[in-house]
């Protein structure tokens, strides 16, 4: 009885490291495929429109967020989901107040400042270049030569 309880220790020692080193590996995995798909972005020219099927999903996720803002309106986390996901969505002029609110939030974050005076210009102009979004996680690896990097915002 007691040879069969170390038995299955070791096993389920053995299978738990297993699924840890599993788990370590597949993410750093996608995060290297990552990569290379973000070198290869910035020379194809014009940023990719969203599909309306992700046209739909970001509007939930917008419509999701503003539910959580109308809880909690200074919410830095949602505040900066509804930016990303208005942004994702081209809807410059619907991005423009929670980023005020996120500057008001940070305001030592010139980053935060820096896209919200991009953002109010290309809503002015809208034949420039649309500005990066700082707020994707992708954004610090980017190599290209975008408008420029942007930190972001250090959540409290």
């Amino acid at each position: 009885m007691a040879s069969t309880k170390k038995i299955l220790q070791k096993t389920f020692i053995i299978a738990s490291g297993l699924a840890f080193l599993g788990m370590m590996t597949v993410p750093m995995l996608t995060v290297l495929r990552g990569n290379t798909n973000q070198t290869e972005a910035p020379s194809q020219g014009a940023p990719q429109q969203p599909t309306a099927a992700e046209i739909e999903q970001l509007k939930a996720i917008a419509e999701g967020y503003e539910k959580v803002l109308q809880r909690e309106p200074d919410n830095p986390n949602a505040l900066q989901g509804l930016v990303e996901a208005r942004l994702q969505m081209g809807d410059l002029a619907g991005a423009i107040a929670p980023m005020e609110k996120l500057t008001k939030i940070y305001p030592e974050e010139e980053g935060l400042k820096q896209l919200l005076a991009a953002i109010k210009l290309q809503v002015e102009n809208p034949q420039l270049p649309p500005p990066q979004n700082p707020l994707a996680p992708t954004e610090p690896n980017d190599q290209g030569g975008g408008t420029g990097s942007t930190p972001t915002p250090t959540q409290p």
